[in-house]
């Protein structure tokens, strides 16, 4: 009996453990957001080609060469999961479910190296909420999952720095692991070498240091010399390379996701922290630039801004007390710092994002320098996420494509910054507060479950019963009982992804709008040999010359080439 009693006790207190409760609370939302995400479809153009690539991967399928150049991990892990015989889309939502969860624990020991345990666990419930990543986090995107590896590489990074350098020769492979999920990961170079400069691997011996990152690189090259020479994805990085130096601003001109606004990220910030009202459209929660910004966002950037102003004035206090009109190397290093400043906001605009980038990176490790000491213990983190938030910023803000699901790349650090704004102020005024529990862990928890209930109540009320993909796979199999020998057949798609997913071959491409007129897009489809072509996203169906309806399913049309014109 005593046994038992001790048994419960224990149990009680694990689930007062802040980590226990924040992977209890994951968890359940992982699983909520992955059942409705299941029930409904998937709904997202790009996933439906990571599944397609997963096939062939798997020895299942042909493929469109292009889609092989793509993100290779997220699709090889699906694969593996396919070989296995089960085939499904569903597998590619767990496996994005199961990696959020991976992230969301590392965020959280990220964190703890900066703050206590309510106030890590505020952080990343804060995190959690944000409409990108709860909208995002299972939908067989790559976007969260990239995140996720990042987060446990820059983790894994500050372990090594600061407690042992054995955490390294993890660090560099979960770099290499969100490079692979999406290469716009490799920015996070930036924030990481900057971290090692900052860091006392200077005072503790930087050759030890280089070694371990030396030895992880040796094994990890031919992995990526491997993959270049198969898959050709690191091309990729090279090309974001070469556009941000040559033709950086002709990037997608034509796409409608062209938008050479440089502060389009920063018009939309408020609306990333949480959307209004609650019920709305599923496109106003894939992409919040199109709702409006709850009451939530509005009260916490006005908050967060005197939390932040307030630490950045006892920074620049403790500087001033510090210096003296002879400190002649300080006045230098400050007018030193202003000017990089000045431009960096002049490159934002007018060059390229690389040079921004190393702009930043200069001026974080000089305001490192200057205004490093005692009293701020913090600094090196506290400038790594502003790297980390500011090096994604600028090269998405910069490139003139536009998608919203792209600033979740930055979404960690602005949860970091929403923590420590709030921090500041409920430690500099809790004292005028009586009750034992508010002052050190009810606040925070009132601020994390406000955050997290809002976002909850809205996806619920975002969130459609079905997609386009419950009208095509019943569509697609029509097709295949109509006719047995459609699989040998060239088939066109204005949905070629999702149709060929759907019916496990290769569809091509055709989309009307990319051409003048109905009778030069029919002559295209006949000049391919295009039996049939399915018509998805249309919003008027098109009358086809030389092709007649068979079928009509919803917003779903098959055409079928006239038996007249093949005679």
């Amino acid at each position: 009996m005593k046994n038992k009693a001790g048994l419960v006790e224990n149990i009680r207190e694990r689930l007062k453990n802040p980590l226990i409760i924040l992977t209890i609370v994951t968890v359940t939302i992982a699983i909520y957001i992955s059942a409705v995400q299941i029930s409904i479809g998937v709904n997202y153009f790009d996933v439906f080609s990571y599944l397609n690539v997963a096939l062939f991967y798997a020895g299942m399928g042909p493929v469109n060469p292009d889609l092989l150049h793509g993100p290779f991990l997220i699709p090889f892990l699906t694969s593996l999961v396919f070989r296995a015989g089960f085939v499904s889309s569903n597998i590619i939502i767990i496996i994005d479910a199961i990696i959020f969860i991976f992230g969301v624990i590392g965020f959280y020991l990220l964190l703890k190296q900066r703050f206590n345990e309510i106030q890590s666990l505020c952080g990343c419930l804060i995190y959690i909420s944000f409409p990108l990543i709860i909208s995002w986090a299972a939908s067989g995107s790559i976007d969260v999952p990239a995140i996720s590896f990042s987060i446990w590489a820059i983790y894994l990074m500050v372990r090594g720095v600061e407690e042992h350098s054995k955490y390294l020769y993890l660090a560099l492979p979960l770099f290499v692991l969100a490079v692979l999920t999406r290469y716009t990961a490799a920015l996070l170079i930036f924030p990481m070498i900057l971290y090692l400069a900052m860091g006392s691997a200077l005072e503790k011996g930087l050759k030890t240091h280089l070694t371990h990152l030396l030895v992880a690189g040796a094994l990890i090259t031919p992995v990526v010399i491997y993959l270049y020479q198969k898959f050709k994805y690191i091309s990729y990085l090279l090309l974001l390379m070469n556009a941000s130096i040559s033709n950086w601003r002709s990037i997608g001109m034509g796409d409608v996701a062209y938008n050479p606004d440089n502060l389009y990220y920063l018009h939309n910030l408020l609306n990333y922290m949480g959307v209004g009202p609650v019920k709305g459209s599923y496109y106003q929660l894939f992409s919040p630039s199109q709702a409006v910004p709850s009451i939530l966002s509005y009260l916490t950037v006005v908050l967060v801004l005197c939390g932040l102003s307030i630490y950045v004035y006892s920074i620049l206090k403790n500087k001033i007390e510090q210096v003296s009109q002879r400190d002649k190397k300080s006045l230098v290093q400050i007018v030193a710092l202003v000017f990089l400043i000045i431009l960096s906001l002049v490159s934002f605009f007018y060059l390229s994002y690389i040079i921004t980038d190393i702009l930043l990176f200069l001026t974080c490790l000089l305001s490192y320098k200057i205004f490093h000491h005692g009293k701020n213990s913090h600094l090196k983190i506290d400038l790594l996420f502003l790297c980390w938030f500011l090096t994604f910023f600028i090269m998405h803000s910069t490139i003139p494509m536009k998608v919203d699901r792209y600033f979740i790349t930055v979404l960690p650090a602005l949860a970091y910054f929403i923590i420590l704004g709030l921090s500041v102020l409920i430690e500099r005024y809790k004292l005028r507060i009586n009750n034992k529990t508010w002052k050190t862990w009810g606040l925070y928890a009132v601020v994390g479950l406000i955050f997290l209930t809002s976002s909850t109540v809205t996806f619920m009320g975002h969130t459609p019963n079905t997609c386009l993909i419950k009208y095509i796979e019943p569509s697609t199999q029509w097709l295949e009982d109509y006719d047995p020998q459609c699989q040998e057949k060239v088939i066109f798609s204005d949905y070629s992804p999702a149709v060929s997913w759907s019916m496990k071959k290769m569809v091509i491409g055709g989309v009307l709008k990319d051409f003048k007129n109905t009778n030069e897009f029919s002559s295209m489809l006949t000049a391919a040999g295009a039996e049939y072509y399915i018509d998805a996203l249309s919003e008027k169906k098109p009358v086809l010359k030389d092709y007649h309806i068979i079928k009509e399913n919803g917003d779903i049309v098959i055409y079928q080439k006239n038996e007249d014109f093949e005679s």
